[in-house]
């Protein structure tokens, strides 16, 4: 006879019958093996057999009383309320319903067959526009989303932007202002009329004597808008991006960011945007300049989320 193998583990259970179990043991007289394996065996199922019971902890079982004390009682429940009465769908409702002509609680038929199938089309067509709106509602709010905008440069970069405003060669982006219409005088008005009616948030005004030089759309999808301003008292870059600020740099009272002060940087919320100005000109220029874009801030409310939602998709449709 062979090693026991797989048996050993049902002689220790004695599961075989008594020939077999004759047999097994008349192996293990004469096999080490099978009989360091069936001694092994038996010492596992007397260590499990000698182990005590595992006790619950006495807190762990506490707690749990107290949360099923806690859980409300099914009574008033209508989703976990018994069946009061018989069961609808049973053979004697069937055919009780069946030979009177109704079923309990609702009117005896008229002759009208249609009349349920409208009810049930009509509660569909309820369930599917309240779902509808929900389902729009949320996607609304998802789109809603801004990303939060860093608009930190290095002192070079602003530097380069600040000697480039104007109609530079060097500038990236879409030219806006080239293809606005108007007088050379009125390039100016042409441009924040542009910013408005496009999204953006525009100045209410410039500081006197300021006008725009260039305006373009920076971007792989045109995500942020550089308005060049040039004036008796130096140069500014506006630039605006969709987006919520990133708490950076030393904010002011009124909300604004100084991030940098070599060449003057600073960044604030308006409206939806962020928008941050880099600026080689005198201070009251630069607040005059920050002041005429109005309150800052941003909210993050249901609706206001819901509102941006609707202006991305809308957007997107009316975009080529």
């Amino acid at each position: 006879m062979a090693h026991l193998g797989d048996l050993i583990s049902a002689l220790a259970d004695g599961q075989l019958s008594p020939a077999d179990t004759e047999k097994a043991l008349s192996h293990v007289t004469t096999c080490r093996l099978c009989a360091r394996e069936l001694d092994t065996a038996r010492a596992a199922r007397r260590a499990l057999s000698s182990a005590a019971d595992v006790v619950p902890d006495p807190a762990l079982t506490a707690r749990l009383m107290a949360l099923q004390a806690s859980i409300p009682p099914t009574d008033e429940d209508p989703l976990r309320r018994p069946l009061l009465g018989p069961d609808p769908l049973s053979a004697q409702s069937w055919q009780a319903a069946s030979f009177s002509g109704s079923f309990s609680g609702r009117d005896a038929f008229d002759g009208r067959i249609d009349r349920p199938a409208r009810r049930r089309r009509t509660a569909r067509i309820t369930a599917l526009g309240v779902g509808g709106v929900g389902v729009l509602g949320l996607a609304l709010f998802t789109l809603g989303d801004v990303p939060v905008v860093s608009p930190q440069l290095s002192a070079q970069t602003s530097m380069t932007m600040l000697g480039r405003t104007g109609t530079s060669q060097a500038a990236a982006g879409q030219d806006v202002l080239a293809t606005l219409d108007g007088a050379p005088g009125g390039r100016t008005a042409a441009a924040l009329d542009w910013v408005e009616d496009h999204g953006w948030v525009a100045p209410a005004e410039l500081p006197d004597g300021y006008t725009v030089t260039a305006m373009r759309l920076v971007g792989e999808r045109g995500q942020t808008l550089e308005i060049d301003l040039t004036g008796p008292s130096g140069h500014a870059v506006v630039r605006e991006r969709a987006g919520q600020l990133a708490q950076e740099g030393t904010t002011t009272a009124d909300g604004v960011q100084v991030l940098a002060t070599d060449p003057v940087h600073v960044a604030w919320q308006s409206q939806d945007m962020v928008v941050d100005v880099v600026a080689e000109a005198p201070e009251e220029v630069l607040s005059e300049l920050v002041a005429s874009f109005g309150e800052h801030g941003y909210d993050a409310g249901v609706l206001p989320r819901i509102a941006r939602g609707w202006h991305t998709v809308t957007g997107a449709i009316e975009s080529p």
